[in-house]
């Protein structure tokens, strides 16, 4: 199986387990979940990634670095669980955590093919859902991760045109995790992903369209509209239901929603109160054989990081402008 990638270019993938996890029905949908939830649908910057590229992304990256069979398995199936609109359910669900699509291995994985394919190549389900088992997959903030490479360096290229060829190719692993070989691309990857999250994922407007769309969500689900199932489909399948509902609160939402939403914050009486979790990633470097963070040498990143994680934790007091 040939896989043409925007970040790491032209990869074979040659073992079945891998293939035929591929192509498996849980892996597919996920060509039809955006990672950036509902703004698609309401913000027209391109391209937008899926978790089903994103996915592939992990798994090509793993392989780079020479990862386990098990970890790359691991890997390639570490968004399944996620339902449609992807963390909006986190915004539905109040979990601060935002992790709500984890607690849903049972519906999308082991009620799947998955688990006989798995068993066909001789690995064991338990072992693969376990990531506490693969740290180059994944690691806590602010440390670097394939997870978190993956979709900050493809969202780089998309959104703010950057080249992530550097940053691939300045990549590489010590003692189990992933380090920057020298110190100025590890800070300039901290700075650029911070910018990121300030832009994108964390800029007011997303947090403001996440926060509405959750509000449609939840009231479809108190009406009965829409059961806790159909957040198991696909972002368009679900938003054809949402559109459908015959309810003032909601079609009012999504008429601000449509009509191209504008914000501004520090309001005395905000329209939403808007919280989201920060990211930022102080990578880690090697000098000399030893991993140092790049916070340590530079108070740059060390300052945009705290004020970073200060100013998004801190929530937002938004103002739609009319």
């Amino acid at each position: 199986m040939k896989i043409e990638d925007p970040v790491y270019g032209v990869h074979e993938i040659e073992e079945d387990v891998l293939i035929e996890l591929i192509e498996s029905n849980p892996v597919q949908r996920l060509k039809k979940v955006h990672q950036a939830g509902p703004s698609p649908f309401f913000i027209k910057r391109k391209p937008y990634t899926t978790r089903y590229e994103h996915s592939l992304g992990v798994l090509i990256l793993l392989r780079k670095f020479d990862a386990t069979i098990e970890e790359q398995i691991a890997g390639l199936l570490h968004d399944v669980p996620h339902t449609a609109f992807s963390h909006v359910s986190d915004f539905v669900f109040e979990d601060e955590g935002h992790e709500y699509h984890e607690r849903f291995l049972d519906k999308i994985i082991y009620n799947s093919e998955i688990p006989e394919i798995l068993e066909k190549y001789g690995y064991s389900i338990e072992y693969i859902l376990d990531e506490s088992n693969f740290g180059l997959l994944e690691r806590d903030l602010p440390n670097l991760c394939a997870d978190r490479l993956d979709y900050s360096m493809r969202d780089l290229k998309s959104h703010k045109k950057y080249d992530m060829q550097k940053y691939v190719e300045g990549l590489t692993v010590k003692d189990g995790e992933f380090v920057f070989e020298n110190f100025e691309d590890a800070e300039e990857f901290g700075l650029k992903f911070i910018e990121l999250d300030s832009t994108v994922y964390a800029s007011p407007k997303e947090v403001a369209i996440y926060e509405l769309f959750a509000d449609i969500i939840r009231k479809a689900l108190q009406l009965n509209e829409i059961s806790e199932e159909d957040l198991f489909t696909t972002d368009r399948e679900l938003m054809e239901k949402l559109r459908k509902i015959e309810c003032q609160e909601i079609q009012m939402k999504f008429k601000l929603l449509d009509q191209g939403l504008e914000v501004t914050t520090g309001a005395e009486n905000p329209d939403i109160i808007g919280n989201t979790k920060a990211r930022a990633v102080d990578p880690p470097f090697v000098e000399d054989g030893e991993k140092i963070q790049a916070s340590q040498r530079s108070e740059k990143l060390k300052k945009a990081i705290k004020d970073h994680n200060q100013r998004v934790n801190s929530g937002y007091k938004i103002k739609i402008v009319d």
